[in-house]
């Protein structure tokens, strides 16, 4: 099967150039034109062979091809068409073009590829940030480093015992010296509030006894939580 292109058809010249043939001639016409495209541009200049290729009986093709073809030129056993000869070579360097473009762009892009990979030979895979994270997991659990961390860990300990040491010495002697430290103050809590206003009534009271008050002392009687003393 060709690979040429479409065939063009400029239609206002081919019905100008076709006014005076039948349908049928019109038919054989352009069946031959298509054939003579997809061949090159040459056909053999032979009745049986053209009146397969129109489609016709041997006898109905001698009926018609006298007219048919005067728009052909005969020359060495082939028959050619002027317009259609034209039309292939065109289509022909146009091809060319395309190709010969299309191998030069493949080119350049190899040698940009090559150019862009020859300074890259050498360079070391990067990791990225993941397969460096893995890389100093698998490295920081290593029998090395588990050693490393088990002096470091041991170092520490010894560390927070000689701290904790002292404090300990210090919560024993204080926990074995009679008394209190010096300064150091109970909080406050309720009854000692309630004694404190006890206190404040015994001496009101005391204070209307020495004035010669009969009622004194029967206030701090009043409060049910106290007894006389």
């Amino acid at each position: 099967m060709s690979e040429r292109p479409f065939m063009q058809l400029y239609v206002s010249d081919f019905v100008g150039d076709t006014l005076q043939l039948s349908t049928e001639q019109i038919g054989a016409y352009m069946l031959i034109l298509m054939a003579m495209w997809n061949a090159g541009g040459r056909l053999p200049d032979d009745d049986a062979k053209l009146a397969r290729v129109a489609r016709l009986s041997l006898k109905r093709w001698r009926a018609i091809s006298a007219d048919l073809l005067t728009f052909f030129e005969r020359e060495a056993g082939e028959i050619g068409h002027k317009r259609l000869t034209k039309e292939l070579h065109k289509a022909l360097v146009k091809s060319e073009a395309r190709a010969a473009a299309g191998a030069r762009g493949g080119a350049a892009t190899a040698l940009k590829t090559k150019a862009h990979a020859a300074p890259n030979a050498g360079v070391l895979p990067r990791h990225s940030p993941d397969s460096r994270n893995q890389n100093e997991k698998a490295s920081a659990f290593s029998p090395e480093n588990a050693e490393a961390f088990s002096a470091h860990g041991e170092q520490a300990a010894a560390l927070s015992r000689e701290k904790a040491e002292p404090l300990s010495r210090a919560g024993k002697t204080a926990s074995a010296l009679p008394g209190k430290k010096p300064g150091w103050v109970r909080p406050k809590t309720h009854a000692d509030a309630a004694n404190a206003i006890i206190e404040e009534i015994r001496s009101h009271d005391r204070s209307r006894t020495a004035a010669g008050d009969e009622g004194a002392g029967r206030d701090v009687l009043m409060l049910p939580a106290i007894r006389p003393d």
